[in-house]
């Protein structure tokens, strides 16, 4: 019975529900840029389309108003942060439909790996994985959902309703929004916006978790194959289908990390200059006001980023492991001259940098977490500087 239950229970370390748990918030936020008929038929074509063109409008919007209230600091810089979320999300979109076929073609890769099927120790660590990917799931979910909440309670519980405070920076354009009753619709009108903002950046958010996950699965599954090699020199038919076997693997992977920086590599470096601004401008204003409605803004932004610095120094991490492990196994008690040959490609593979790239600039680490904190206090040093 037991051999009959494994294969079951193996069969379930697959990360499909992730994939539509995170699917479910691009339909619901109607946006399926991963689905095979986006913008294939005119409806889905004109859907796309309508969502560009309210992101543009958007920034003029916050523009204006920036323009028209720009002498209250408060909403100042309330304009400031609504226009680099606008900006960024607007970004991340076109950059992820441009690059929309090779995400796809990632999701496949990790949907339909079987690599939990092939023994206990490879369902070990796959299940690992799995694990680590729902929990991103839930912290994403979590963190984005409080932000939001977090903005439009403001003005409620700081008790400035009767003073006509938005939750963000930015209202109907030509019109006083405090006068009766324009307050409530603009009200209305940043609630429906910020909850499809933040289910869109929830299911935007999803497939890159999938992707480190599985990378870092593989790379683990490889060190423990890597650590057989040499062991039983005498079986030499063994030991040629293993090291042919990490061999070819590695080399998927290699392929796979190398299309996930080039799809991820101007993503990120958008998100990571975005979210130093965002950082700044919230420090600054919740060091000016303590009062105010930044909190949620901060808090988010120091949690993504972290979280995707986190998932790159996985990556990086594991990646120097296999490097370590290609020299470290017993390649010495080898003698068959291809499968030297076959550990030196590997040994000279490793050395090269794998993770994701920011737009050529670096790689998502806690090194970088850690310059980003540093640029953004920087530039938040600066402005009280000029402020004074």
């Amino acid at each position: 019975m037991d051999f009959l239950r494994k294969p079951q229970a193996y069969a379930e370390l697959n990360y499909q529900r992730i994939y539509d748990t995170f699917h479910w918030f691009l339909k619901i936020s109607m946006m399926r840029i991963f689905d095979d008929d986006f913008m294939v038929g005119p409806f889905q074509t004109a859907l796309f389309y309508f969502h560009e063109f309210d992101f543009e409008i958007s920034i003029v919007v916050i523009l204006l108003h920036a323009f028209h209230y720009g002498d209250d600091i408060d909403t100042a810089i309330l304009s400031v942060s609504a226009f680099v979320t606008a900006f960024e999300i607007l970004l991340k979109i076109n950059g992820m439909v441009y690059r929309r076929k090779d995400i796809i073609s990632l999701i496949r890769t990790v949907l339909n790996d079987r690599s939990h099927l092939e023994g206990p120790s490879e369902a070990a660590i796959c299940g690992k994985y799995l694990r680590l990917a729902r929990k991103l799931l839930y912290i994403t979910i979590l963190s984005y959902l409080t932000t939001g909440v977090m903005l439009l309670s403001y003005p409620i519980v700081a008790g400035e309703l009767h003073e006509r405070t938005l939750p963000l920076g930015y209202s109907l354009p030509f019109i006083e929004y405090r006068r009766h009753p324009w307050y409530l619709i603009n009200y209305l009108f940043q609630f429906v916006q910020v909850h499809w903002v933040v289910l869109l950046f929830i299911g935007l958010d999803g497939p890159f978790y999938l992707f480190v996950c599985y990378s870092a699965s593989q790379l683990e599954i490889l060190i423990v194959y890597l650590r057989q090699i040499g062991e039983c020199p005498d079986d030499s038919a063994e030991q040629r289908r293993l090291i042919r076997k990490v061999f070819g693997q590695h080399t998927r992977l290699s392929e796979f990390l190398a299309t996930c920086s080039k799809v991820y590599r101007e993503v990120y470096l958008v998100q990571v200059l975005c979210s130093i601004v965002h950082i700044c401008v919230s420090m600054f204003h919740i060091q000016l006001k303590l009062k105010n409605g930044s909190y949620g803004m901060l808090l988010t932004n120091v949690n993504k980023i972290w979280l995707f610095c986190y998932c790159g120094e996985l990556v990086v991490s594991k990646a120097t492991e296999f490097s370590t492990g290609v020299y470290g196994n017993r390649w010495y008690q080898l003698w068959n001259r291809r499968d030297l040959q076959d550990i030196l490609f590997m040994l000279r593979n490793s050395q090269r940098n794998y993770g994701f790239s920011i737009g050529g600039f670096g790689f998502l680490s806690f090194a970088t977490f850690t310059a980003i904190m540093k640029t953004a206090y920087s530039c938040n040093a600066f402005l009280h500087r000029v402020m004074n």
